[in-house]
């Protein structure tokens, strides 16, 4: 009854994605630059995570739990990776909130 719901592995994949994505493109230790080529590379991530946010939320409806275990899953991999608390934690955030409003334009 209860196996969907708890099932995340569309939102662990995905959260997998978006690390992947910002350790290659901006790793930790240039997060915060604000070189030309810095601020060029956070605008095509951030774009290409917007993309990959949409895809995610029309393909895939997501619950409350499923939600919630994204944003916990981000920020603990960012962390992980070597990102700063003060940087994990409000982008999961803003990557919820991306695939929330992608969520509420589903038909």
């Amino acid at each position: 009854m209860f196996g969907k719901f708890f099932d995340t592995t569309p939102v662990d994949a995905f959260a997998a994605w978006v690390v992947k994505e910002m350790v290659q493109a901006l790793p930790p230790e240039r997060i915060d630059g604000e070189a030309k080529q810095t601020v060029k590379r956070r605008e095509q991530v951030q774009e290409r995570i917007r993309r990959h946010a949409e895809n995610l939320a029309t393909t895939t409806p997501l619950n409350v739990y499923q939600k919630a275990k994204l944003g916990i899953r981000l920020a603990d991999a960012l962390d992980a990776a070597g990102y700063a608390k003060a940087f994990s934690k409000p982008f999961a955030y803003e990557v919820m909130t991306l695939v929330a409003q992608a969520a509420s334009k589903r038909p």
